[in-house]
């Protein structure tokens, strides 16, 4: 079976996998580098410490097949004061 390694970055610092991992094809292992996004996600964005991810997927070789990414951006209104001014009428 085909070895590919996954590099994560996080946009502060770059994880590079040297152990590598054996897939059936790339199909199989995209489906990984998403499900990992998603768990990096869940960890990482709830206090705010990544916002950009990348997992990049690379072959025997360590030549890159493909690159799965993910992005967040999280705005706060100010809810108080439109509840205040709705209260005052």
């Amino acid at each position: 079976m085909p070895l590919y390694y996954f590099n994560i970055q996080d946009g502060r610092s770059h994880s590079s996998d040297t152990e590598g991992t054996e897939y059936t094809g790339v199909h199989e292992a995209q489906v990984d580098a998403i499900r990992m996004l998603v768990a990096i996600a869940r960890d990482e964005w709830p206090d705010g410490r990544a916002n950009h991810l990348v997992v990049q997927i690379s072959d025997e070789n360590h030549q890159p097949v493909m690159e799965a990414k993910i992005d967040c951006a999280v705005t706060i209104f100010d809810t108080a004061t439109k509840h205040n001014t709705g209260a005052s009428r």
